[in-house]
C-alpha cells in the first residue's frame, strides 16, 4: 500500500546543527529512512527500549514477571524473551510506515508514521504514533530535525498525542510542533494532542 511513498523518502536527508545549549559546536547529520524487511529486527530492538521508557509514565505499561514491559490491558504472563516483547506489545503498527533514524551514520531511534484511514479520525491523515530517540543521542538536535523529516515527508493534517505524565515529551512536542508550524496549530485534551495541517495529503 505505501510501498512508492516508502521508497521516494528513502533518500531524505538533512544536516542539522547541534542543540546543545548556546553551542554550534558541530553538525549532526539527521536521516529517517524507512526500514527494511532485514532492519525490523533491529526496530524491533529500540520499540522493547522505548517501552521501557514508557513505562515511567503510562500505569498500564507495566513490567512484568519475566523483566519486560507489556501493555497490562492484554492480561497473561506477557512476553518471557526480549523477541516476544515486541510483537505482544505491536498493537496496530504492522499497518504504519516504520522508520529508521541515523544520525551521522550511527543509529539513532525510529519513529511509526500511521496513515491506515481505519486507525485514524475521518480529519486526520496521518499519526506520529511512536517516535523513540536513545539516550545518547538526545538534546543534540537529532530529535528536532528527525520530526521535522517526517512531517515534511507527509503532506496532509496531523495528530500527535503524548501522555499527559510525560513532561519531558509534552515540552518537547509543545517547542517542536508550534516552531514548524509558526504556531498554526491546535492543542487539545489539556495539551496532551496536536493537530495541524501541513498541505495536501501526499500519500498515493
Amino acid at each position: 500500500m505505501y510501498g512508492g511513498l516508502a521508497t521516494a523518502l528513502a533518500a531524505l536527508v538533512v544536516v542539522a546543527p547541534s542543540w546543545a545549549e548556546g553551542t554550534a559546536e558541530k553538525t549532526v547529520h539527521v536521516e529517517i529512512h524507512p526500514a527494511r524487511p532485514d532492519e525490523m529486527p533491529t526496530l524491533r530492538n529500540l520499540f522493547v527500549a522505548y517501552f521501557y521508557d514508557l513505562s515511567q509514565y503510562d500505569p498500564n505499561l507495566i513490567i512484568n514477571e519475566h523483566g519486560l514491559p507489556m501493555w497490562a490491558p492484554s492480561g497473561g504472563p506477557g512476553p518471557r524473551t526480549h523477541d516476544e516483547c515486541a510483537p505482544f506489545n505491536w498493537w496496530i503498527r504492522d499497518c504504519c510506515l516504520p522508520y529508521l533514524v541515523r544520525a551521522d551514520g550511527k543509529l539513532a531511534g525510529f519513529l511509526h508514521v500511521c496513515a491506515d484511514p481505519d486507525h485514524l479520525d475521518p480529519d486526520v491523515d496521518f499519526q506520529l504514533l511512536d517516535f523513540y530517540i536513545a539516550p545518547p543521542f538526545r538534546g543534540k538536535g537529532v530529535g528536532r530535525q528527525a520530526a521535522r523529516l517526517a512531517f515534511d515527508a507527509h503532506r496532509g493534517r496531523w495528530q500527535v498525542f503524548q501522555l499527559a505524565r510525560n513532561s519531558p515529551a509534552l515540552a518537547f512536542w509543545h517547542k517542536i510542533i508550534a516552531e514548524y508550524t509558526g504556531n498554526d496549530h491546535k492543542n487539545l485534551d489539556d495539551g496532551t494532542q496536536q493537530r495541524f495541517s501541513n498541505g495536501t495529503v501526499t500519500t498515493t
